[in-house]
């Protein structure tokens, strides 16, 4: 039986890269050569491909169509840099829609982020019907209005003391709650505070049960946020969308999430009716180094 993944010996040079990059144990250096071991523990990461000089890896798991050798030339570090750091959350839209095929770009791009155990269970939902955007919008603000409602009755005022005592929910409050007539007043007046008239909503969902489900997802979240920038798109994290699918049942069948799934981060895109000109500040992050000296 012809075995699924094989090293093609008339190419091979036996560097060894396939054994010293294989994570899951199938390469193996046996007798000085390398030998495909336990095929089926192979996670189809890829790496055996992608790091063979000579393109001896054949793995039947894969599709060798789609190998092609990396562009190293157009990978600029400066590049980058300026992407990431002029990148910024966008809170206000043109009218234009995103072209469909703008957002298949965006999440093909997405579609290689790593994920754990190369699990690739990262998937999107991509919203862009104003009627459904809109009830989302509506839900999550609704609910802010419903706790800022019971925090100004005695039973509330006696539940948010209790609540200041910590730190973080005492800065969540002050923030988001207890301004909130003013929130009010600006939403009356036509602002759409949660998903600020974006075009797009794309939710990126796993499943329920996974240990690095929010990893994976939020790392492909900032991949689409980066790349949608360079494309002269804009966007946000809308985490108050991922928390409301967390609690709200109606949200999820809105959506069509399946019940196996869950939210894991919450993006709007669209054309930016702001532009900013300026790279800003940042604090300087706080460093441990543990280098054993």
């Amino acid at each position: 039986m012809k075995s699924k993944i094989r090293r093609n010996h008339e190419k091979c040079n036996l560097c060894m890269r396939c054994v010293q990059d294989c994570a899951s144990g199938v390469w193996k250096k046996i007798a000085g050569m390398p030998a495909m071991t336990d095929p089926e523990l192979c996670n189809q990461c890829s790496h055996c491909l992608a790091v063979c000089p000579k393109n001896a890896i054949e793995n039947d798991y894969l599709k060798p169509a789609k190998v092609r050798r990396v562009k190293r030339k157009q990978i600029d570090p400066d590049v980058y840099k300026e992407i990431a750091l002029s990148r910024r959350s966008i809170r206000h839209f043109t009218d234009d829609p995103v072209d469909p095929d703008t957002v298949k770009k965006i999440i093909e791009v997405a579609r290689f982020s790593p994920t754990a155990s190369n699990s690739q269970h990262v998937s999107y939902i991509v919203i862009t019907d104003p009627e459904v955007l809109k009830e989302i919008s509506e839900m999550v603000f609704d609910l802010a209005v419903s706790f800022y409602k019971y925090s100004t009755t005695r039973s509330g005022q006696f539940i948010f003391k209790g609540l200041k005592m910590s730190a973080a929910v005492e800065a969540m409050l002050e923030k988001y709650i207890e301004p909130m007539a003013y929130y009010i007043e600006l939403k009356d007046a036509g602002r759409d505070l949660i998903l600020h008239h974006a075009p797009v909503l794309m939710l990126l969902h796993g499943p329920g049960m996974s240990f690095f489900g929010a990893d994976n997802c939020n790392i492909a979240a900032a991949n689409i946020t980066n790349y949608a920038h360079s494309l002269g798109l804009g966007s946000c994290y809308i985490g108050f969308v991922t928390i409301l699918s967390r609690i709200s049942k109606k949200l999820c069948r809105l959506v069509n999430l399946p019940k196996s799934r869950k939210v894991y981060a919450s993006v709007v895109l669209g054309h930016p009716s702001i532009k900013h000109t300026n790279i800003v500040s940042r604090i300087q992050p706080e460093i441990t180094w543990v280098d054993g000296k």
